[in-house]
C-alpha cells in the first residue's frame, strides 16, 4: 500500500467515512507533532479530529518528528526511507476522553506539552529570522521593481523545488555555519534525503513569508505574526514528511502548493464534501 502523510486540516475537515477508508487503503503516516498540535488546538477541533481516528491498533504508523530523520541520516549516512520503517513501535491507544470534551492533560503529558510549546515558540522566532535573511540565497529578489517582485519570488520558489545544485549549494552554506559535530557532504544529497527536503521546505516557506511582507519581515513580531509563524512550522513538518513519502492528505492550499512544487507527480487526497 502507498504511504500517505495525514495533516491536521484533512483530519479536521474530512468526513469520518473518508478518514476510515483512507486509513484502510493506505499506509497512513501520522507525524508525532500532529498530536501535539491537536492537544493545543481548540477543544471542538481536538474532539472532532480524535473521534475520526480508527480505534483498531496498528491502523496507522506514528512517525517521529523530522529531527529523528535527520539524526538517522547523519548516523547511517543514507536516506531515511521508507518512512514506515522509521515508525515508533507499539500499539497506540488514546485516552477515550480525547473524543469528548472532558480530557485535560496532567502530569508528564502536561509537562511534555509545555516543553513542546516552548520549543515551537523558539523555532518560530528562528524561522522568522530565516525569512528576514532568505534573500541572501536569492539576491535576484533585491533591487527590483515592485511590479516584478511577486514573479521573482515565484521563480525563486520554483528553482528551489527543481534545481538540485541550488539546494546542495544552500546546504553547503548552512553546513559551514552549522554547530553540528557531523554533517553530510552536499554531493550526497538528493530528493530522497530528509536533509535535502529540510532545506527545500524551510526556504519555500521562508520565501512565501518574505514575499508576503514584500521584503520587510518584521524584526519585532506581534503575537499574531508569531502564531502564523508557528502554523508555518507545522506546515513545514507535514510537507517535508509528505515529500519523502510522495503523498499527503490535506485541505490546506499552501501545504498542497508546496507539496506539488516538490512532488509534481505526487498523490494528494482532499476532504470530500460529506459522508453522502
Amino acid at each position: 500500500m502507498r504511504e500517505i502523510v495525514i495533516d491536521k486540516s484533512f483530519l479536521d475537515g474530512a468526513p469520518r467515512s473518508q478518514v476510515g477508508e483512507l486509513f484502510s487503503t493506505h499506509k497512513a503516516l501520522i507525524i508525532e507533532s500532529l498530536f501535539f498540535e491537536l492537544m493545543t488546538t481548540d477543544v471542538k477541533s481536538k474532539v472532532r479530529c480524535f473521534s475520526k481516528l480508527p480505534e483498531q491498533p496498528h491502523s496507522f504508523a506514528l512517525i517521529p518528528n523530522i529531527g529523528a530523520f535527520l539524526r538517522f541520516e547523519l548516523e547511517h549516512r543514507k536516506p531515511c526511507l521508507p518512512l514506515h520503517d522509521r515508525r515508533i513501535e507499539g500499539a497506540y491507544i488514546f485516552n477515550l476522553r480525547l473524543r469528548d470534551e472532558t480530557y485535560a492533560p496532567e502530569g508528564q503529558v502536561l509537562a511534555d506539552l509545555q516543553e513542546w510549546q516552548s520549543q515551537v515558540a523558539t523555532d518560530a522566532r528562528a524561522f522568522l529570522e530565516r525569512c528576514q535573511a532568505v534573500h541572501e540565497f536569492f539576491p535576484q529578489l533585491i533591487g527590483i521593481e515592485f511590479r516584478d517582485f511577486p514573479a521573482a519570488v515565484a521563480a525563486a520558489r520554483s528553482s528551489l523545488a527543481s534545481d538540485v545544485s541550488l539546494v546542495r549549494n544552500i546546504y553547503a552554506s548552512l553546513r559551514a555555519e552549522s554547530p553540528l559535530p557531523e554533517t553530510l557532504e552536499p554531493e550526497l544529497l538528493g530528493p530522497e534525503w530528509a536533509w535535502f527536503r529540510w532545506v527545500q521546505c524551510h526556504l519555500l516557506a521562508a520565501l512565501r513569508i518574505f514575499g508576503r511582507y514584500q521584503c520587510r519581515v518584521p524584526e519585532s513580531p506581534t503575537p499574531r505574526i508569531l502564531r502564523n509563524a508557528e502554523h508555518s512550522m507545522h506546515d513545514i513538518e507535514y510537507v517535508l514528511a509528505a515529500s519523502l513519502a510522495g503523498a499527503i492528505a490535506t485541505r490546506d492550499a499552501e501545504v498542497e502548493e508546496d507539496f506539488r512544487l516538490l512532488c509534481p507527480y505526487g498523490h494528494v487526497v482532499r476532504p470530500s464534501r460529506s459522508d453522502g
